[in-house]
């Protein structure tokens, strides 16, 4: 495998999908090939010495695509011998590549293609950097397939979708166990409907609470657990302060406790949605797999690459009107109301990520690529 370096701005300990994605892949690479080249985190120090894998922190808190940076760039590519520079996003890091003088590659998870590769001067900005990369990594089909429009012409791209560890996101296995964890979050006995992400509009949980408020009359001990923070909490907690069935907000869950939320669901829900022209989408959908590592069917909103996280009557219906509150009650209710279809949903969802998108394979594919 080549010895590379990989330069971004989202990288842990910050917090977030793409962090995520990033570090479960770029962890089991062969450490001394990898060098990665983000800016520095408050918490950096303590997290970094725990890797096998060389992290270089910068004093800028955000890269730009500037002359300064580019420089830095060359020179500690240099220094590792990095024999190709990894620049994630596309865009605005992307930007650097053509000024570099280096063999690279770019990562493209979605939305930062999406509307640029739309807008005249950005979508120049854009075939460009595709066209002189050696290969492009995308996140999933979708994002590959609006990488090639962009660029106007066949490129190498390299689908590495995201994954999920199976290992650490697992069923939890025996009633008496989920009994146990739904007592220790304050649940009942009725179906549990989670939702977990940042709270931001685009995530749909303002449509999840109309839709869970809808299944009353059949479900009257249906309860809802939304984890997660961000800008829309106060909105959401608005909206639910007007129904009349328990909507507990978990806040911020800590990472040791992400599994028992996920397994304590009878249906997962995120009913994702596009805005701004598609500005603002859904990527793939990491907590999609962690909820079908964990077992449990999932309901997604068509946006973006969620239809690639969630099979549609396989592992859970994908809504094509996500704005459309009844049809996601439709697909929780299908769920709900039939206990082999749900067992059937959570088997085939637990079987797809063993044997197709456990980060040990993906990894594997990852490499192959860097080769």
């Amino acid at each position: 495998m080549k010895r590379h370096l990989l330069v971004t701005n989202d990288y842990p300990p910050k917090v977030g999908g793409i962090q995520s994605y990033l570090w479960e892949l770029w962890k089991r690479l062969p450490e001394e090939k990898v060098t990665v080249f983000t800016p520095d985190h408050v918490d950096a120090r303590i997290f970094d010495v725990e890797q096998g894998h060389s992290i270089v922190r910068d004093k800028r808190k955000v890269f730009f695509p500037t002359r300064s940076l580019a420089a830095d760039i060359r020179d500690l590519a240099r220094k590792v011998d990095a024999e190709l520079v990894v620049l994630d996003p596309a865009l605005p890091l992307g930007h650097l590549a053509p000024s570099l003088d280096l063999p690279y590659a770019v990562i493209v998870h979605g939305a930062e293609v999406a509307l640029p590769g739309r807008l005249p001067i950005t979508k120049q900005l854009l075939r460009r950097v595709l066209l002189g990369a050696e290969f492009v990594i995308t996140a999933g089909g979708y994002p590959a397939a609006e990488a090639v429009r962009a660029a106007n012409r066949p490129i190498e791209t390299i689908v590495i979708p995201p994954g999920v560890d199976g290992s650490r996101f697992a069923p939890l296995g025996s009633p008496v166990v989920i009994e146990q964890k739904r007592r220790e979050l304050g649940l009942g006995d009725g179906p549990v409907v989670v939702g977990l992400s940042r709270l931001v509009p685009r995530k749909g949980f303002d449509r999840t609470i109309a839709a869970v408020a809808a299944l009353r009359s059949e479900f009257p001990d249906i309860q809802l657990v939304i984890g997660g923070t961000g800008r829309d909490k106060a909105r959401l907690e608005r909206i639910a302060s007007k129904v009349d069935f328990p909507v507990r907000f978990l806040g911020r869950i800590e990472e040791s406790e992400m599994p028992s939320v996920y397994g304590v669901a009878d249906v997962f829900v995120m009913p994702c949605r596009s805005r701004w022209a598609g500005l603002e989408q859904e990527g793939f959908g990491i907590v999609f797999l962690e909820a079908a590592a964990s077992g449990v069917p999932q309901v997604a909103g068509l946006s973006g690459g969620a239809h690639e996280a969630v099979i549609d009557g396989v592992t859970g219906y994908v809504i094509e009107e996500p704005k459309d509150s009844r049809a996601i009650a439709n697909a929780i209710q299908s769920i709900l109301a039939s206990a082999s279809l749900r067992s059937e949903m959570g088997q085939r969802s637990r079987e797809r990520v063993e044997s197709s998108l456990s980060y040990g394979i993906l990894a594997q594919q990852l490499r192959a690529a860097l080769s």
